[in-house]
């Protein structure tokens, strides 16, 4: 499947102007997942299972943002 047609989202993310840390995006992610009552589990430094949906996790700049950075996760 094209990349375009994977369901994807942000993740909020603390402070957009400081590059995501590999720590910093696990713990957003966990945070995010906790707070929505979804189950995760990483399964690797840019990956992590969402309610048993592999997703890849993308730690970048936003696009259109002027230099923020985020995070994003991706179904596989």
């Amino acid at each position: 499947m094209l990349r375009c047609f994977k369901k994807s989202f942000w993740v909020p993310y603390d402070d957009p102007t400081v590059y995501p840390t590999i720590a910093k995006a696990r713990e957003a992610i966990a945070e995010y997942c906790d707070k929505n009552g979804y189950a995760h589990t990483f399964t690797d430094d840019d990956a992590v299972t969402i309610n048993g949906v592999p997703h890849e996790i993308y730690r970048g700049p936003e696009p259109g943002s002027r230099g923020c950075y985020g995070i994003k996760c991706t179904e596989r």
